[in-house]
């Protein structure tokens, strides 16, 4: 697509010029209950935090893995071709950001920015985001009380081909979104499902209501 290569070479250019730490063709692992007062970039490899660990910086990846530990606290989450996912009880003082990886959170996790995807899928279990969800084509679910304080928005896929795509949106276990669910593209169609007292305080555009 297009429109990913701004992205992609955005991010290439953010992770030499942002810090004089930078992996090539290696994976950064930090040890449980360190503390890093820089950023973890790495071109192709992982970066793969332990528990209770402090990061006081972004770990941004073009061609690997995130990876946080339990109870740990960190800042911005960036990755271009691979998936994050974040353990429990973990502080993400940031946003959380992937282009073709999916975004997987577990039971603690709280998000002070963004939750965005392009092509990967996000699924937050008992985690609260303080402000919005965004993809363009990835399925969302929010499962065990899990709550969005912004909004949700599926955006316009610039390299469409007109092609009518599907995606989900899974509202259950009491999870709630406090603001709207807005479908920006008129060549997906969305369906939203609300199960087990899931609820949109908002209001929900462009996209079909399924309760279960």
């Amino acid at each position: 697509m297009k429109y990913l290569r701004p992205i992609f070479y955005l991010l290439i250019i953010t992770v030499f010029i942002s810090s004089c730490n930078v992996s090539v063709n290696r994976s950064i692992y930090i040890d449980d209950g360190e503390t890093v007062h820089k950023s973890l970039n790495a071109v192709n490899g992982s970066i793969i935090i332990g528990r209770d660990c402090v990061i006081k910086g972004g770990c941004r990846s073009v061609n690997g893995r995130i990876e946080i530990g339990s109870n740990s606290k960190v800042e911005d989450l960036n990755t271009v071709n691979s998936r994050i996912s974040v353990a429990k009880d973990v502080e993400v003082k940031g946003t959380i950001y992937s282009v073709n990886g999916s975004i997987e959170c577990r039971s603690g996790v709280e998000v002070s920015g963004d939750v965005s995807t392009v092509n990967g899928s996000i699924d937050l279990e008992k985690t609260k985001v303080f402000h919005d969800i965004t993809t363009y084509n990835g399925n969302i679910t929010l499962t065990d009380n899990s709550l969005v304080e912004g909004d949700i928005f599926i955006k316009k896929n610039k390299g469409s081909s007109k092609k009518i795509r599907r995606l989900k949106i899974r509202i259950e276990d009491a999870s709630i979104v406090e603001g709207d669910i807005i479908v920006k593209d008129e060549d997906i169609e969305v369906v939203v499902y609300l199960a087990g007292d899931g609820k949109v305080h908002g209001k929900i555009k462009g996209a079909e209501i399924v309760k279960e």
